[in-house]
Order: C-alpha cells, then sequence, then structure tokens
C-alpha cells in the first residue's frame, strides 16, 4: 500500500485556511499544479540522468511533502542517488502520482 494513502493528511493547511473555502480551494490547486509540474521535471531528469535537476525537485518539494503529511515519499526522495535511481523512481512516481489524486480530491 502506497504511504501516502496512509500518512496523506490536510490537517496542518486546513488549520491555516479555517472556513476560508475559495482560499483553500486555490491554494490546493496551486499544490496540484506545483506537484504536478515537480513530477514532470523529476521524470525529464531520471530519463537524461540528471541528478542535479532530481536534487533540485526534492528539495523544493521536500518542506511541502512534510506539511501534507507525506513523510515517507519526502524520505524516499531525499535518499535519491544515481546508484539507486533506476530502482527506486519507479515506486517514487506512483506515490507521487497518489499525492496528486489525494490533493485533487479534497474539498
Amino acid at each position: 500500500m502506497s504511504s501516502v494513502k496512509t500518512e496523506f493528511s490536510p490537517d496542518y493547511f486546513r488549520a491555516i485556511f479555517g472556513d476560508d473555502r475559495t482560499e483553500w480551494l486555490a491554494f490546493k490547486e496551486v499544490n496540484v499544479r506545483t506537484f504536478s509540474q515537480g513530477l514532470d521535471r523529476l521524470r525529464t531528469a531520471i530519463e537524461s540522468g540528471e541528478m542535479d535537476v532530481v536534487s533540485e525537485v526534492r528539495h523544493a518539494m521536500g518542506p511541502s511533502l512534510k506539511q501534507w503529511g507525506t513523510v515517507t515519499l519526502e524520505a524516499r526522495m531525499m535518499a535519491l542517488n544515481s546508484d539507486n535511481l533506476t530502482a527506486e523512481w519507479p515506486g517514487i512516481d506512483d506515490e507521487l502520482k497518489d499525492l496528486i489524486s489525494a490533493l485533487e480530491g479534497l474539498k
């Protein structure tokens, strides 16, 4: 089972937005777009073996991953290196897709 499915929690951010549904939905959409773009960049970088881009993207996404509660995904991404990239990436790709789906499902 995906760690995102067991760890994902919008509680941290919901507390910030409270009852402001309009701002909450706008924020959620920004996060969907940000993670989707990050996933696209990671896929491209991994295809071409650009570990510096992988490192840049994972560091940019890390704090948000933690704040959404997806600490296992964040740890897996931070552990990526040129030696384990090929083996680890498929599972991380799936987890990022699960995260994007979870965000899209928020109301």
